[in-house]
């Protein structure tokens, strides 16, 4: 029975309690005090009606001559006289018999003086009135006659009427007063759970999470002070679970933005948290067996261990720290780094140092060969110094071309190779570039050939005389008794130049790194057909910075296509 525990209920029952208790006391206080105040009243009254009797008796000078006048008198306020002599003479209103019965029991009574008065009165219950309470009057009395005792005895039932009617008054009162007692504690109990019930339901939905609540102070007793109070909680709460929130948020947010994975363990190697990387490492399979026994080996010696490992062609390191709470292991973290990349990156630098020496050194041992045989004087004639002089100049054309191109590419990567944008025609710009290696053509059995509309087009000049530079003098290097065509194509924002040629082309494998640094296409397919090894990259990186593509098409024996892709319109950059 729920209802019972309100504090409606309780504070109900405590005030009815509390008041019942006062008001059961005081009625019975009252009771006494209206029953003693009765008895005290016949007490009095019976003392003068016996100072009347005794009157009468004297004036009659004789118990026989006044028991007349006396009876008379005693009839009249309901009280039974019994008057008896020395002599045993009875003078009574009722029968002999019966007051004689009387007397034996008064004299059992305990007797009590009348204040100011001669007699006594004594209070009890009477066998001779059927068991019913009377007060009893006794005093001598003296008659020219001679002398006697007087008895006057009264029924209390006036007395226990009227205590009857004051007990019936008051019963009523205090009826009355438990109602309005009941009445006044549901109002006093109801104004004060009132708030009370508000300030619980507010708990309620502070505890589901509602913290943004504000309740009214309506008083300034202690129930204003606890809505203050709550008010207070609640607006730390609020800004409490709004840090942690946004706490949690940058949490989430960085682990989704790292690039490392992130796999968090509880103590029985239950994996509880993940992010992005990690999923995707993961998945959707089983966590590896390599950091599964990391794990393990981490929570048992309780220090920061790193392992790597290689899974599915792509190499990992994973660093598992343990998870402290309190300086008590609870979990492990464990962070997963995808070093494939950073493997590569060293790849490639060792293959560029290793290519940039190969391609220095080659120049600079021809340089030193030659250079020793004409200082030792190895040379017989004029001719072969002459022929000595122009290799060593070659090959020092050639490592100058290599440092240059080395050069331009590290500007170019940097990010330092500044523009200066033209407007460039295009057949004419294409016609221009095949001029140049016309002469080399001729001496290969290659025609050339320019194709496609007169499109006008916004680029660096001298950069994408670079390029194409690039692009036919590989065409060049690579076919005979061949053809090399530029095509020139166009859509509405973008202009193509393709280099086509009819050579050698290139297998289908070596096609992806074509345009890497120091790259060479089937090495023994390009002996003796000398170059940098980076004239792609550098037209690649010129391409990108002009907002375009590169792309190439070819098969092995039937040719290539380089094809680049330009936006008509360069975008103005701003610092």
């Amino acid at each position: 029975m729920k209802w019972l525990q309100s504090v409606v209920i309780k504070l109900w029952g405590t005030i009815l309690l509390l008041v019942s208790v006062v008001l059961i006391a005081l009625t019975i206080l009252l009771l006494e005090f209206f029953n003693s105040f009765h008895i005290e009243q016949e007490r009095g009254h019976l003392a003068k009606l016996g100072q009347q009797v005794e009157t009468v008796f004297q004036a009659h000078s004789g118990l026989e001559e006044g028991s007349a006048t006396a009876i008379e008198i005693t009839d009249i306020y309901g009280a039974t006289l019994i008057a008896t002599s020395k002599d045993n003479t009875v003078e009574t209103n009722i029968s002999e018999a019966k007051a004689k019965r009387i007397i034996k029991e008064l004299e059992r009574q305990n007797w009590k003086a009348v204040d100011g008065e001669e007699g006594e009165t004594a209070i009890g219950n009477y066998e001779t009135f059927n068991g019913k309470a009377a007060l009893a009057y006794r005093a001598p009395f003296i008659t020219e006659s001679g002398s006697g005792t007087m008895y006057l005895i009264e029924q209390l039932t006036n007395i226990e009427q009227a205590n009857e009617g004051a007990r019936q008054i008051i019963q009523l009162c205090v009826l009355l007063a438990i109602i309005g007692t009941t009445v006044f504690a549901f109002f006093l109990s109801t104004r004060i759970t009132a708030p009370l019930r508000t300030i619980r339901q507010a708990v309620v939905e502070a505890g589901e999470g509602k913290f943004d609540q504000s309740l009214t102070q309506r008083s300034r007793d202690e129930i204003g002070d606890l809505a203050l109070a709550f008010n207070e909680m609640s607006s730390q709460l609020n800004q409490y679970v709004t840090d942690l929130d946004k706490e949690r948020h940058l949490l989430s947010s960085i682990l989704r933005c790292m690039a490392d994975g992130v796999l968090t363990f509880s103590e029985s190697g239950e994996l509880l948290a993940t992010n992005p990387p990690a999923e995707a490492f993961l998945a959707g399979g089983p966590v590896p067996d390599e950091l599964i026994e990391l794990f393990q080996t981490v929570m048992r010696k309780e220090k920061e261990m790193t392992v790597s490992f290689e899974r599915e062609g792509r190499f990992y390191i994973i660093i598992v720290s343990p998870l402290l709470e309190q300086e008590e292991q609870i979990g492990a973290v464990a962070v997963l780094r995808d070093m494939t990349e950073a493997q590569q990156l060293e790849k490639m630098r060792a293959d560029f140092v290793a290519n940039v020496s190969h391609e220095l050194r080659t120049p600079l041992v021809m340089l030193q060969g030659y250079s020793e045989a004409i200082v030792d004087g190895m040379t017989e004639s004029d001719e072969a110094t002459k022929e000595f002089a122009s290799i060593i100049y070659d090959e020092s054309q050639r490592l100058s071309r290599l440092v240059n191109d080395l050069l331009d590419l590290a500007r170019m990567e940097a990010g330092y190779q500044e523009k200066r944008i033209e407007l460039i025609d295009a057949v004419p710009f294409a016609k221009r570039m095949v001029k140049k290696f016309k002469q080399m053509g001729l001496e290969k059995r290659v025609s050339f050939e320019v194709t496609g509309p007169d499109v006008q087009f916004e680029a660096d000049p001298d950069q994408m005389d670079q390029v194409m530079t690039n692009l036919l003098g590989n065409a060049l290097r690579y076919t005979e008794d061949g053809k090399i065509k530029i095509e020139i194509t166009e859509d509405r924002e973008t202009i193509s130049l393709s280099v086509i040629d009819s050579g050698d082309g290139i297998p289908e494998e070596d096609v992806p790194f074509v345009f890497d640094r120091f790259y060479k296409a089937d090495k023994a397919r390009t002996r003796g057909k000398t170059g940098t090894g980076i004239g792609l990259a550098i037209v690649a990186n010129v391409v990108r910075s002009h907002d375009g593509e590169v792309q190439v098409e070819s098969e092995l024996g039937k040719g290539s296509v380089f094809r680049i892709q330009l936006p008509k319109k360069q975008r103005k950059r701003t610092l």
